[in-house]
């Protein structure tokens, strides 16, 4: 299982580097969903081509912003058959500003070989969560993370 969650991280990182989205629909179940929770942009997305208007308009409207960005996992194992957890960890690089990092406790439910539920869950009441927030407000107000 870790190694199909290995396939989905690499693709969608290529998903972000070229602005191509469908090359993630094969590993998308058609009735997939990215649920978001805990924070300002929290959402939920059901449907292939809603999650994936959700992370091109996020990526667009925040990650692109930035001069550098790194999301990885942390602590990631196979949690269940099927379902993998870890932190997903994001560090961004703006300037001459403070590095913005953040993580949220991340799920990723796989059937027939295609993701078919992704969770991310930030925890206001950590540390990092509320240090990221005042970066935001501080540094860089107008952007936005939704996905919807």
């Amino acid at each position: 299982m870790i190694e199909l969650w290995r396939t989905w991280i690499s693709a969608f990182d290529a998903a972000v580097d070229s602005d191509d989205w469908d090359r993630l629909r094969p590993l998308l179940a058609d009735d997939a969903t990215y649920t978001v929770s805990g924070a300002p942009f929290a959402c939920h997305l059901a449907g292939a081509e809603a999650v994936l208007g959700g992370f091109r308009r996020s990526i667009t409207n925040f990650d692109r912003h930035f001069d550098r960005r790194w999301w990885f996992g942390v602590g990631v194992r196979e949690f269940a058959p099927d379902v993998v957890t870890g932190r997903a960890m994001g560090v961004y690089q703006l300037g001459d500003k403070p590095l913005l990092h953040f993580s949220a406790h991340s799920l990723w439910r796989f059937r027939d070989g295609r993701l078919a539920a992704m969770q991310d869950c930030y925890d206001p009441a950590e540390a990092d969560v509320q240090a990221a927030l005042v970066w935001l407000a501080t540094h860089a107000p107008g952007l936005d993370a939704s996905y919807c």
